[in-house]
């Protein structure tokens, strides 16, 4: 329950609004138990046929009158018998007659204590409410319906108010816990990401983070509205007779204790509901990210096998859920009952039978009415209803519960790259950047590491081309330097600063990225290359579309130029397009560093030679890395490192490599270089 009252904190900005909706189910309790409170009068125009309500009223305050003077004649009879005898030293039995005396005054006067609150009580309801009703008896039962009536339409509107505020209050929760959450886990390092996967990560914002307001929205909802409900006609009923309303409560510790099991079972199958959606999100997304392989290998029945049985495990853990909340209502409602039946049985014993004791225990002051009995029992089902709502309500909250641990457990996830905003911050490249004995694992303590003690220095504005087989760690290297992880062991340093001890965003800045893999977002073609820089001008935006070579097929062949809208990860645009603009971005960003990773796979022959011409004045005065498997582009290349399981195995010209290093040897007779690790 930890994790869900963490996310009430974020409804703390917003208490007014939830004291506004607390004062309005007050509001409404007061009306609930109002209304009920009907019953007994219409039951009195019916019962005393000769009577109206002022007759009837005028009846009681003169039966409970004369009770209470007759109870003070006859306390002050014995009072009197008291005093003579402690003023008889000799009295016989002197002890005994005093105890006698004295407890029989002791109940008078508490008889007197009872007859004259119900004095008080009729004058009050005489004074209050009856003298203004009309002296007809049907007259008066249509001003009680019409009462009613009126009640349950202000009360109407109370709720109205009551349900917009607590939704309010959630759904500000909701948007400041999403934005909160969206920081916390935007600011992970790449391998926590990687690690969790999009589709667990959009299952927790998306699913989780709903079924937590839900939670949220049934707290402050219900969990308020029907206990006040609850309490308010207890307390009626507690004025009729609170023994009798004891009677009713006597069960409220096994229900109690039959709300923490199911609560328990719920919990647990709540998290699996929520577990299993999470698998259907990732099938969903891999079948529909990979259409073109599910069509081309005509694997579309293994994908909905797959999918239906994603789904069949989801409905089984899902109807768990519904077994456990269904069970949940009849047992409450059923304890509900008994303990109403056990409460009216009480009372019917007493009304029928006049007396006031049972089992030598007093219930009520005077032998119970037959109106009372009904009112009584009226309120007590009303209670019995909020009761088994709060049942559902319960089993609902512990789903909401489970919802807000898979939330904070990646909320509480802290990134293994620091931020260091008090880092030395890296302006640029004087010197070098050096990676020095450096070694990592993408799984610590894998026997075959990622990178093995790599070595390597380049000089500011070098240009350094990295080759090697699949798999060598060619981009992983690379990776090091805008710290996307840090090595396990070894340091990267940029003119003797540690990387790992740097100012993250002031490096990050310093650096330039193009990927086989590009990642462009669902705006216009403006907005892509613009996300280099922020604040970039539209002159600034074309200038490095021109030095990628994109300006002319963006102008030509987009029917709405810089304002053309690509569609999610550039989909309405080729590969070579996509390669294109994303390299106008990093030109935008104007990079000490330049790291370009298979940048020109998907561009035809004529534009990649335009945009290594371009290159080759774009990286003077730049530290470069190139990740190639085209010979041509090492050309612009000042020396080649290659790579081989993780480890440097030789640097130099083409034309030393060529001669006497056999993983390059090997690489160049094998044709073109293959794609990059």
């Amino acid at each position: 329950m930890r994790n869900f009252l963490r996310a009430l904190k974020y409804s703390l900005p917003y208490k007014w609004r939830l004291a506004g909706s607390v004062g309005c189910a007050l509001v409404v309790a007061a009306l609930w138990s109002l209304n009920l409170s009907a019953i007994y009068p219409v039951l009195t125009i019916l019962n005393e046929k000769d009577k109206n309500l002022q007759q009837w009223v005028d009846g009681e305050i003169d039966d409970y009158q004369k009770k209470l003077d007759d109870s003070r004649a006859k306390s002050e009879h014995r009072k009197a018998e008291l005093l003579a005898v402690q003023q008889n030293p000799d009295h016989p039995d002197r002890e005994n007659v005093e105890r006698r005396l004295t407890r029989q005054v002791a109940e008078y006067e508490a008889d007197q204590g009872e007859y004259g609150k119900w004095v008080y009580r009729y004058k009050l309801l005489k004074s209050q409410v009856i003298r203004h009703l009309p002296a007809d008896r049907f007259a008066t039962f249509l001003w009680i319906i019409a009462a009613v009536v009126l009640g349950v339409a202000v009360k109407g509107v109370f709720e109205f108010l009551q349900e917009s505020l607590v939704g309010s209050v959630t759904n500000r929760t909701l948007f400041d816990l999403r934005n909160r959450f969206f920081r916390r886990v935007i600011h992970q390092d790449v391998r926590q990401l990687s690690g969790t996967g999009t589709t667990e990560l959009m299952a927790r914002f998306t699913n989780d983070a709903e079924q937590l307001g839900l939670g949220v929205k049934i707290l402050y909802g219900r969990m308020i509205a029907e206990p006040l409900r609850a309490v308010g006609c207890l307390l009626v009923a507690c004025w009729i007779s609170w023994q009798l309303t004891l009677v009713f409560v006597l069960l409220v510790p096994l229900a109690v204790v039959t709300l923490a099991q199911i609560s328990k079972a719920m919990r647990r199958a709540a998290r699996k509901v929520l577990e299993r959606m999470s698998a259907i999100y990732k099938i969903l997304r891999e079948a529909f990210d990979g259409a073109r392989a599910v069509k081309a290998f005509t694997r579309e029945p293994h994908e909905r096998r797959r999918f239906r049985r994603a789904t069949e495990d989801y409905y089984r853990k899902a109807m768990r859920v519904v077994y456990i909340d269904a069970f949940a209502n009849p047992t409450i409602e059923l304890l509900g009952v008994v303990a109403v039946g056990l409460a009216l049985t009480t009372g019917t014993y007493l009304v029928l039978t006049g007396h006031t004791h049972i089992l030598g225990l007093r219930m009520t002051a005077e032998p119970l009415r037959f109106e009372a009995l009904i009112q009584l029992y009226a309120f007590l089902a009303a209670v019995a209803d909020p009761v088994r709502k709060m049942s559902s309500v319960y089993t609902k909250l512990q789903g909401a519960q489970a919802a807000a641990n898979r939330v904070f457990e990646l909320f509480d996830l802290q990134p293994t790259v620091g931020a260091n905003p008090d880092g030395p911050r890296v302006t640029g490249v004087r010197k070098a950047v050096e990676f020095r004995k450096v070694g990592f694992s993408y799984r610590p303590g894998a026997e075959t590491p990622t990178l093995d003690g790599i070595n390597l220095v380049v000089k500011a504005g070098e240009t350094v081309a990295i080759v090697g087989p699949n798999g060598c760690g060619k981009t992983t290297l690379l990776g090091l330097l805008p710290r996307f992880y840090d090595p396990d062991h070894g340091a990267v340093l940029i003119d003797g600063i540690n990387l790992r001890t740097a100012h993250l965003r002031s490096l990050r800045r310093r650096i330039g990225i193009v990927t086989q893999d590009t990642q462009l977002f669902d705006d216009t073609v403006f907005a892509n290359i613009a996300y280099g820089r922020k604040g970039a001008t539209r002159e600034q935006v074309e200038e490095a579309a021109r030095k990628a070579h994109a300006h002319d097929f963006i102008e030509r062949e987009l029917g709405g130029g810089y304002d053309t809208v690509i569609g999610e990860q550039g989909v309405r645009l080729s590969g070579g397009q996509r390669q294109r603009i994303a390299l106008a971005r990093a030109v935008l960003r104007d990079p000490a560093v330049l790291i370009l990773d298979e940048f020109t796979s998907q561009i035809d022959p004529t534009s990649e030679a335009e945009i290594h011409a371009a290159l080759k004045e774009f990286v003077k005065g730049r530290t470069t890395f190139l990740i190639t498997h085209r010979l041509h582009t090492l050309e612009i290349a000042d020396r080649v490192v290659v790579m081989d399981a993780g480890r440097i195995v030789d640097v130099g010209t083409h034309a030393e490599l060529i001669g006497r290093c056999e993983v390059y040897q090997r690489l160049h007779q094998s044709g073109p270089f293959r794609a990059a690790a």
